[in-house]
């Protein structure tokens, strides 16, 4: 079973996709930051991270560089955002974004860009698992 972890600050919404990805046969881990979904991420080694961008204590991009830094490249990261600001999907192409949604957002276009991303990489992550490097900038 394919393992997703939600980064989400609002809990609603992250309650709401972890049902949606789950029905659809995921297993879900969540997380309300970007601090402790960097440690989960380390730790479980997930096979996709769903991150919203604005959390407080670290931003989904942070999350998305410290990865790389840590060369965990090969973890596919979907960004969602409630922001209009230009240049967010741009940011997160550059940081190796496999898709880019605003909310609101169609459920299943959220779970066909999962699908998409998991079959496109799925050979093992590269980097080795280091929990105890998790710093963050905000």
């Amino acid at each position: 079973m394919k393992k997703i972890l939600i980064m989400e600050d609002d809990n609603k919404i992250a309650t709401a996709l972890a049902i949606r990805l789950e029905a659809a046969g995921y297993e879900v881990l969540t997380a309300p930051d970007g601090l402790d979904g960097l440690k989960l991420a380390l730790e479980d080694r997930p096979d996709l991270i769903l991150t919203d961008i604005w959390m407080p204590v670290g931003t989904g991009f942070s999350v998305a560089q410290r990865l790389k830094d840590l060369g965990l490249t090969g973890i596919p990261l979907i960004f969602i955002t409630a922001s209009k600001l230009k240049g967010l999907r741009e940011a997160a192409q550059k940081l190796g974004g496999a898709a880019f949604f605003e909310k609101p957002y169609d459920p299943e276009q959220l779970l066909a860009a999962v699908a998409k991303a998991l079959a496109r990489h799925s050979g093992p992550h590269s980097g080795p698992p280091t929990a105890s490097k998790t710093c963050l900038s905000h």
